[in-house]
């Protein structure tokens, strides 16, 4: 937070939590979806409380498949789990601040909390969903789920 806050000096707090991103080839069972829960179950806890501030999401960049991208995918297929395309993992951020952050305190932020090389940031989950982390089927189909929540 320190850090943040010589670009970003409203700041009052950043959260972070893991996301995932899961492309199927169809909907899961009931019990496939059980073992992709565990699968994704890691780190701490979500408290569960609603997050506030301005959401920063850190993705592989568009066009990459990550390396932790290749295992867990490959950890799924072994553990059963044949509709997984593929799983991907992002950051997401809330900072809050008791104000808006303006577009050079975002840029700012989002420059510190992410390596350009091999990552993006983006402000919509959905972008991430629908067009640089996975390619939905036919029918539109495309998995969200953070740790601890159940990907649908």
């Amino acid at each position: 937070l320190a850090s943040l806050r010589s670009g970003v000096g409203c700041l009052t707090r950043v959260e972070s939590r893991y996301v995932h991103f899961v492309d199927l080839e169809r909907d899961l069972t009931a019990a496939e979806t059980v073992v992709l829960e565990s699968l994704l179950r890691y780190g701490p806890a979500d408290s569960g409380a609603g997050s506030q501030g301005e959401l920063l999401l850190v993705v592989p960049r568009s066009g990459t498949v990550s390396p932790w991208s290749s295992k867990a995918t490959d950890i799924a297929h072994v553990c059963g789990l044949t509709a997984v395309r593929r799983i991907e993992r992002g950051i997401a951020y809330r900072l809050a601040a008791p104000r808006k952050l303006t577009q050079p305190e975002w840029s700012c932020a989002a420059a510190a909390l992410h390596d350009r090389m091999i990552e993006q940031v983006l402000r919509d989950p959905g972008a991430a969903a629908g067009e640089t982390l996975v390619r939905p089927d036919r029918a539109g189909r495309a998995a969200v789920a953070a740790a601890r929540r159940p990907a649908r």
